[in-house]
Parts: C-alpha cells; sequence; structure tokens
C-alpha cells in the first residue's frame, strides 16, 4: 500500500499516552512484510433486482472458448469450469428434474509449490470477481485489473450493463507474542469514530462492523456502501488483528461496456476513489507506530 500525501489526512484523535516505553505493536508484523494486504478483491456485478441471471450457459462457454487464451497470456494458466445444479419444475407437476449446467469458469495463477493461488478472475452468471492476493502497490494491481476486465467486460456488453462495482480490501497483522500482551490501545486510535470504545478493554477476540451509505455524484451518480468490519481473531494459532475493509457502488445509470476500459473510464476512476476511502479509513482507525508499518502516514 503506497504512503498518502503529506496534508492529505489530518488524523483528528490523538492516542493516549503509552504506560510503557516498549511499544508492543513492535511484535505485530504487516501480513505482507512493507504492507499487509492479504487480498484486494474487485466485483463487476450485472444481475438485477430480484436475482435475474442474463448469462446463460450457452453464453458463459462462448465467453470461456473466447477469454481462456487471453486469460493465459496474462498469466492465469489455471482453468476450471464452475458447475450449478438446476431444478425445474413445471406448473401442476408434483416431481421436479435436476440437471448439472455451466455456471461459470475461474482462471487463475498459482505459487511456485503450485497450491497457493496468487490471483484469480471468476465468471459467473451474475458478476466477475477479480481476486488479487500477491498485491504490492495499487498502481500495479489497476493496470492488471484494467487487463483481465477488458478482456470480459466487452463481451459481457452484448448482453448486460454493469449495475453495480465493489472493491475490498483485507489488512492483517500478526501478532507474534504472548496473547495478553497484545494492546490495544496501541494497534487502534483510542478516539477513532470505526470502533466502538469497549474494544479497548477486551483482552480476547472480538469483532466490530460499522456500514453506512453516501451518495456520490463523481464521475457519475452513484450510492456508495461502505462496510468496515474489525477484528482481533486467531490465524494459524496466532492472535491477529483484521481489517476487512468494502467499498459498493450501486449506479444510477448501468453502464454498458462494448469497448476496452480506458485509463480514465468511470469504472476505473471509481475503484481509485475506493482505494483512497480505503486509505482514509485505515488512516483514522489505526495507530500512527501501526501505520508506519505498513508505509501509510497521516501527517
Amino acid at each position: 500500500m503506497t504512503s498518502l500525501d503529506v496534508g492529505a489526512y489530518t488524523a483528528s484523535s490523538p492516542d493516549l499516552p503509552r504506560s510503557s516505553s516498549h511499544m508492543s505493536v513492535e511484535r505485530l508484523y504487516p501480513f505482507a512484510g512493507d504492507h499487509a494486504i492479504q487480498s484486494a478483491v474487485v466485483v463487476a456485478e450485472w444481475a438485477e433486482l430480484g436475482g435475474s441471471k442474463p448469462l446463460s450457459s450457452d453464453i458463459l462457454q462462448n465467453l470461456e472458448r473466447d477469454a481462456k487464451p487471453q486469460l493465459t497470456k496474462l498469466g492465469l494458466t489455471h482453468h476450471e469450469q464452475l458447475n450449478v445444479l438446476e431444478v425445474k419444475m413445471g406448473a401442476g407437476q408434483q416431481t421436479s428434474h435436476a440437471s448439472s449446467a455451466l455456471g461459470g469458469f475461474k482462471s487463475a495463477s498459482r505459487s511456485t509449490m503450485g497450491s497457493d493461488e496468487r490471483r484469480s478472475v471468476v465468471l459467473a452468471r451474475e458478476n466477475c470477481i477479480i481476486q488479487i492476493n500477491d498485491y504490492t502497490r495499487w498502481a500495479d494491481a489497476v493496470r492488471d485489473i484494467r487487463e483481465y476486465l477488458n478482456v470480459l467486460l466487452p463481451s459481457i456488453g452484448q448482453f448486460a450493463p454493469i449495475r453495480h462495482l465493489t472493491l475490498q480490501f483485507n489488512d492483517v497483522f500478526l501478532w507474534k507474542a504472548p496473547s495478553e500482551e497484545l494492546n490495544m490501545t496501541e494497534v487502534f486510535r483510542t478516539g477513532t469514530v470505526w470502533l466502538p470504545k469497549h474494544v479497548f478493554g477486551l483482552t480476547n477476540l472480538w469483532h466490530s462492523h460499522h456500514g453506512y451509505f453516501a451518495d456520490k455524484s463523481e464521475p457519475c451518480q452513484f450510492q456508495q456502501l461502505d462496510n468496515v468490519n474489525v477484528s482481533r481473531a486467531v490465524v494459524d494459532g496466532l492472535h491477529s488483528i483484521q481489517a476487512l475493509v468494502a467499498h459498493r457502488a450501486s449506479l444510477a445509470q448501468p453502464i454498458w461496456v462494448r469497448e476496452p476500459l480506458s485509463e480514465d473510464d468511470d469504472i476505473l476512476k471509481i475503484l481509485g476513489q475506493f482505494h483512497t476511502d480505503n486509505k482514509r479509513i485505515l488512516a483514522d482507525l489505526f495507530s500512527n507506530e501501526v501505520l508506519r508499518s505498513i508505509n501509510l502516514n497521516a501527517s
């Protein structure tokens, strides 16, 4: 994750004075070393309210045939089909007929060990999901996201427009010391609006969720839903701090994508705004010491 520009954000709530000269957060390690992002996920949705599924199995089969070689060239060399179970029952019938049908496909790149997925693209009847597990910085991620979307969206645009966009980051910090020494007042800003004060007195596991809507007019009109999930959890036997923040845009006017996305396309602009919003939330959530560990500065 890149640092915020100086002056771009002003921390509104100072941390409480530390009770010890040794900061416990020195033993709180960002998941990826110099940043904490375990995964970044982008979702483009076209299904209408009510659950309609405009992409039939035949359409998905043609999309898979055309997209597979292009995604392979982009490094997504492992492919698999995703099947769904369809149940059909005619009017007045007492028995139903179930059959398996193509529900989408997945293309992924894997680690050198061959088991862990570095990133993946899933095309289903209702949406397209891009997951990046080897995140380094936003400029690189959004470039690759654009390439993946340009393989799929112009073809999908023949059948359905984009109605919703989501960008989600999952930040994880691993605590490598006795769990009772993990001090929440050193991890978070005690005056942050994103957590109830109750969590600062807890020494065990907890989860906090906050969601809210905002109306946006740039680069187009949409309603934005921000979900902020913060947890103290256990990962592989270690206590951890997790911040899963998701931003979802419900477009006032659906976007028909029939040409490859340009760098200043509204879809990419919305994703860029989401990335900025995510940094702002993290800067108001975590203490300065934690922010420094991921090169995110609140000044």
